[in-house]
């Protein structure tokens, strides 16, 4: 863009002779210069992206949380205040926000298939919940409801509408039982597992309120993102793996005070231990960090770590966070994804290598395909989870070699999904549904991973390896720290490779035939 001077530009206004003429010149200039800062090229060899820079910037909710563990009773009582932001173009006259403990509260409200329970709770169900002692904003107290399947929607009415763009504090005070259950939410031998804990502010979104229950099938979380601030007190022997940055540990009476700030964040997760031995290396100026129990482990699940952040910020964009965390725990499903933080089943750290650092690695990524660049998992799961999948692949690729890369996705993707189609007679597969419309997790893991990354091994050998990786680039830059759609994905794929590609995404998203 060309700069005037000063001078040349009174040199100008004093050689216009006619007030008419300088109002067009001024009125020109002002276009000129709109057009100018308000569209930008990203030039990629064959193609030209054009983007806005001036766009409406969303304000982010803000989360104060102060909470304190009592070890005996498993039983957290915290207090939360939210700056909750109004970022539709609508008044709003209630807020709803996602409780996720209360599924916890009963046996068949839990987010476990039937044939898990046995496993989750290896020593005998008990419940878990949240309970909502008030709801108050600045000035006056709330009423509010209690709502949704397993009680797991908190609606609270405003007692005066929410304008756009305006925004109210609401503060919550909270009692929360952990269950123990080897689960996202609960306790076993080695671990407290924190996550999905306190009130988090539901999305609203063109489709309105999205208040979907706990699924068993899936991660079925979709949210904002957020600022954070986070207080947890517990008792000293314990060491917290955190989604925050900790920014001092105060003692207190035999406990400490740990205090995190996480800002820019999906949600906000933590897991505790009184075992654990921390392994911590640098890569690209992130610290990585594994939280484990037997030494034999920790150079294994650390090195993967580390040498996925390094492969994914070459491949896709730079981690923007300074810490990423990988957390054995008493998890029995494999592995489960958080911002900065991600938990891996104990188990694996004493069988198999290998499958220890392909779930690491999966984790990892999605770090890029959830954490940053959000979706709702609930109604679109295949968008992170297929290619974070696929991400897992080029891992391998990228650190071992395409005959290695192609081995994996042999004998796990191709393999999974094989073994699973023998077994039906169905031919429609739909990998774009609803979690509620997957018939069990064998059919979703066998479309929404296996098919899936089948998907997207497809759509880079249809549009060359330039084009392919020049997508993921330009959609990790464009929604990150969003929510991205489907049919965003599919825009940008056009856009980016100059194709028409809607009947190739429907006949393996929907089962439609090209």
């Amino acid at each position: 863009m060309k700069v005037f001077s000063s001078r040349a530009i009174r040199k100008i206004v004093n050689n216009l002779k006619h007030k008419k003429m300088f109002m067009i010149f001024i009125t020109a200039a002002i276009f000129i210069f709109i057009i100018g800062i308000g569209i930008y090229r990203i030039k990629m060899s064959n193609y030209t992206v054009f983007e806005e820079i001036i766009s409406k910037i969303q304000k982010l909710n803000e989360y104060e949380i102060d909470a304190v563990y009592y070890d005996e009773e498993k039983i957290i009582e915290g207090t939360e205040k939210i700056i909750y932001v109004n970022n539709t173009n609508k008044t709003l006259d209630s807020l709803y926000f996602h409780i996720y403990p209360n599924v916890f509260k009963k046996r068949d409200t839990v987010p476990f298939d039937k044939n898990e329970i046995e496993i989750a709770y290896i020593n005998g169900f008990e419940p878990g919940y949240i309970n909502i002692k008030s709801v108050k904003s600045t000035k006056e107290g709330l009423s509010y409801l209690i709502i949704g399947k397993g009680n797991s929607i908190l609606k609270v009415k405003l007692n005066e509408g929410l304008e756009p763009e305006d925004s109210i504090k609401i503060y919550i005070n909270f009692m929360v039982k952990i269950p123990p259950a080897s689960g996202r939410f609960g306790y076993g031998k080695n671990t407290i597992n924190i996550a999905n804990w306190y009130p988090i502010a539901a999305v609203i979104d063109n489709s309105g309120w999205n208040l979907e229950p706990y699924y068993s099938i899936g991660d079925p979380f979709y949210s904002d993102v957020s600022n954070y601030r986070v207080t947890m007190t517990m008792p000293q022997n314990y060491i917290i793996a955190s989604t925050g940055d900790l920014i001092k540990r105060e003692s207190i009476e035999g406990n400490y005070k740990w205090s995190f700030e996480a800002k820019k964040v999906r949600d906000f997760a933590m897991i505790a231990s009184s075992k654990y031995k921390i392994a911590e290396d640098d890569v690209d100026g992130i610290a990585v960090r594994s939280y484990y129990f037997d030494d034999e482990s920790a150079e294994i699940s650390l090195n993967a770590a580390k040498d996925a952040i390094k492969i994914f910020n070459k491949i896709f964009g730079k981690y923007p966070y300074k810490h990423f965390s990988v957390a054995a725990s008493d998890f029995f499903i494999g592995g489960m994804e958080y911002p900065k933080l991600v938990f891996i089943d104990e188990g694996m750290y004493k069988g198999n290598d290998e499958i220890l650092e392909y779930i690491i690695v999966h984790e990892t990524a999605h770090q890029w395909w959830y954490g940053l660049v959000g979706n709702n998992e609930v109604k679109e799961a295949w968008l992170d989870e297929a290619l974070t999948e696929y991400s897992t692949l080029l891992y391998y690729e990228n650190k071992y070699g395409k005959e290695v890369k192609n081995k994996v996705y042999k004998e796990i993707i191709l393999g999974g999904y094989n073994r699973f189609r023998s077994s039906i007679r169905d031919n429609k597969e739909v990998l774009l549904k609803d979690l509620g419309k997957f018939n069990n997790s064998r059919e979703y893991h066998a479309l929404v991973y296996c098919k899936g990354a089948m998907f997207f091994e497809s759509l880079r050998r249809e549009l060359g390896d330039k084009v392919f990786f020049d997508i993921l680039k330009v959609y990790y830059d464009k929604y990150k720290y969003k929510n991205a759609t489907t049919e965003d994905f599919i825009k940008l794929c056009e856009i980016v490779s100059d194709r028409e590609l809607k009947s190739f995404f429907n006949k393996w998203l929907l089962g439609q035939k090209e």
